[in-house]
């Protein structure tokens, strides 16, 4: 009988780790086979990250006896939380290995085609070359990084600039795109969801789900967790317990596990309380030796009780926000809120953000905002809040109402300020004991409560400014992405605290487990227009049915416009659209149509089909080169299709349509001079 084990990629064991005297990992365990799809999960500052960095050997173990085993030769990729700006590259998707092999094939090329004779010396450095750029996958890069782009939501614009002039979530989906289009044996990715909307986290999951990679990641995003991990690991007081199974299924057993140690907690506290009368009964009997025996039998029960009951999780609703009710708004009916004819338009910009929206809150409502990135989310509240100077239309809230606001960017008055003296600059009538106590239900507890503002991580910042939002005992709630940053077990307390809470709230969220759970109903993004939905999924059924919609109408609508038209340089324009059929003969038969040569001029020196060694190396290079410029080109070309579509509902000027029609003339061309290169190439192999 043969035995197959599978052969770990990454092995941990006896792994500790402390900071400050907190035990951060104590005696971790964990051992990753390829493959796996892993869910780590945990509260804020529990050490998930700590943990990653110790696998990547950025830190070591406090343990004399711990082992980190990973397979030989494998490559690990690693998504960071935080990432620096400073970079000296010059695109922000640049891969320096991958550019500059391309660059000296390119050079190689030129210098092939403009050398008469064979030159060994040349052809040896051009095979050598193109070698290592098929080693490092580079003329799958570029189809692959169309398709991450997309998937990302990342313009060509954005990829080609520079690390240093994007935004801090610019950075998070253009080092994601990195990674992804590496696609090493192992990925490392904490939060990678942060910065992503509904879509591209939708086509993340597609991606992390169908790679051959083995992933491990951070997350808090329980949908996502829901649909990628095969397992799920969860961090809690220096322990990893390792679930099988997605965040549903970890729930699941989980709470099957609490339940088995309630029962077994509750049995053990009745043994003990029952032993112990039993001692007292034999101490006041005077029976010594069985008063002795006894007591020895209560200890060992009792720290059986201990052992028990310090294995057990700690309870959720431990840590609890305090949202209090603000004034009586009575009738649930009552509208607080309402709005005629909202609308944002730009300086510059010729159509509104969104069209005319008309709304009204109740005085009990919660209310879910969704969309894709850009579609103008905080624009709406920031417009409700009479903070958005592009708005027109008319927003009412009713007389004397108290509203507080979280936003995306969380900023505190003083920076320097300790936690403990934050909390009371905004309620002064809070003694100290009074403010730490407040404190500890969001999470700062000890030593946790002095320290400064500007030392917290992006968790701690979201959380101590919900405790200051929430004191200050608001009427209605405008957040801006309330999850982000915020862990598993914080984001459920907020979720439960938001469901009990009398006032009204309007949330922006990409959050699907805090839309589904604290929604009762959502305001959806489609077609530039916000409807009302009854859930997310419904959402994202009409977004969906939209998109497909507009892609199937479009060609029929823009072709019916256009042949109404009395274009006079339609005829000048029109470019014959007859594939050319290809000679291959020894005779000077022009491969290219001046068309084509117009299309891509390096092509002029390929006219003929290669006859020799020597003509057929100058034809792959120079071809393979006139494939990474056409590709080029398409992109181009397809943003500016993309632009032009979504600019038809508003257009006042036909010419729009005539250049959309010379546009996709143009796209047909380049594609009929590429699918022909590609047809030489096959021909030549």
């Amino acid at each position: 009988m043969c035995i197959i084990t599978l052969m770990s990629q990454i092995s941990l064991k006896n792994i500790d780790k402390s900071y400050y005297e907190k035990d951060v990992l104590v005696d971790v365990d964990l051992q990753i086979n390829p493959g796996d799809k892993l869910a780590i999960i945990g509260e804020n500052g529990a050490g998930k990250t700590t943990l990653f960095r110790i696998i990547l050997g950025l830190e070591q173990p406090d343990s004399e006896n711990a082992e980190i085993i990973v397979a030989k030769n494998i490559v690990i990729g690693h998504l960071e939380q935080e990432l620096s700006n400073a970079s000296n590259e010059s695109n922000a998707l640049y891969d320096a290995e991958i550019y500059q092999t391309e660059t000296k094939i390119n050079k190689l090329t030129k210098q092939i085609a403009i050398n008469n004779e064979e030159d060994q010396n040349l052809l040896r450095e051009y095979a050598k070359a193109t070698a290592k750029f098929e080693s490092l996958d580079g003329y799958n890069y570029r189809y692959k990084l169309k398709s991450i782009l997309a998937g990302l939501g990342i313009s060509e614009e954005t990829a080609h600039r520079p690390l240093s002039e994007l935004s801090g979530g610019e950075r998070m989906r253009i080092s994601l795109a990195r990674l992804l289009l590496k696609e090493p044996d192992v990925m490392l990715l904490d939060e990678p969801t942060n910065h992503l909307d509904h879509i591209a986290t939708e086509w993340l999951e597609e991606f992390l789900t169908s790679t051959k990679s083995t992933v491990i990641f951070i997350s808090h995003d329980r949908a996502f967790i829901d649909q990628i991990a095969t397992k799920t690991a969860e961090l809690e007081h220096g322990k990893l317990t390792l679930y099988n199974g997605n965040f549903s299924k970890f729930a699941s057993l989980k709470k099957e596990r609490e339940s088995f140690l309630n029962k077994e907690i509750s049995k053990l506290e009745d043994q003990v309380q029952r032993q112990a009368e039993i001692t007292q009964t034999m101490l006041s009997h005077r029976k010594i030796g069985s008063y002795r025996s006894s007591q020895k039998k209560s200890r060992r029960l009792q720290a059986r009780l201990n052992d028990l009951k310090s294995s057990k999780s700690k309870n959720p609703t431990s840590l609890k926000f305090d949202i209090l009710k603000g004034i009586d708004l009575g009738d649930p009916n009552k509208i607080i809120l309402s709005v005629k004819d909202l609308s944002v338009t730009f300086e510059g910009q010729s159509h509104s953000l969104f069209k005319p929206f008309s709304f009204s809150l109740r005085g009990k409502e919660k209310v879910i905002i969704v969309g894709k990135n850009g579609c103008g989310k905080t624009t709406l509240i920031n417009s409700l809040l009479g903070e958005e100077k592009a708005a027109e239309g008319i927003v009412r809230l009713t007389k004397d109402i108290k509203y507080g606001v979280l936003r995306q960017l969380v900023e505190f008055f003083d920076e320097s300020h300790t936690v403990i003296e934050s909390l009371q600059w905004v309620d002064p009538h809070l003694t100290e004991g009074a403010a730490r106590n407040r404190l500890a239900l969001y999470g700062f507890r000890n030593i946790d409560v002095f320290k400064q503002l500007h030392t917290l991580s992006g968790g701690e910042r979201r959380r101590l400014y919900l405790c200051h939002l929430l004191t200050e005992n608001p009427d209605i709630l405008f957040l801006d992405e309330p999850t982000n940053h915020l862990d598993i077990n914080s984001s459920e307390i907020l979720e439960n605290a938001l469901l009990n809470y009398e006032g009204a709230i309007l949330a922006v969220s990409h959050d699907r487990y805090f839309i589904e759970k604290i929604g009762q109903y959502v305001l959806g993004f489609v077609d530039n227009e916000i409807k009302p939905y009854p859930n997310y999924k419904s959402f994202r059924l009409a977004e969906k049915n939209a998109y497909q919609k507009n892609s199937k109408q479009n060609d029929h609508i823009i072709k019916k416009r256009m042949i109404n038209q009395s274009d006079e340089n339609h005829s000048n324009n029109n470019i014959n659209q007859n594939k050319e059929e290809l000679v291959h003969t020894k005779k000077n038969n022009d491969l290219f149509s001046k068309q084509d040569l117009r299309l891509q001029q390096n092509l002029v020196n390929i006219n003929h089909f290669p006859t020799n060694p020597v003509q057929t190396r100058k034809f792959r290079a120079i071809s393979q080169e006139a494939l990474s410029d056409l590709e080029r080109k398409m992109n181009v070309c397809e943003t500016k299709k993309i632009e032009l579509e979504k600019n038809f509902s508003d257009a006042k000027d036909e010419k729009i349509y005539t250049e959309y029609d010379h546009l996709l003339k143009l796209i047909e061309n380049y594609e009929n001079l590429y699918l022909k290169i590609l047809e030489l190439q096959e021909q030549l192999d």
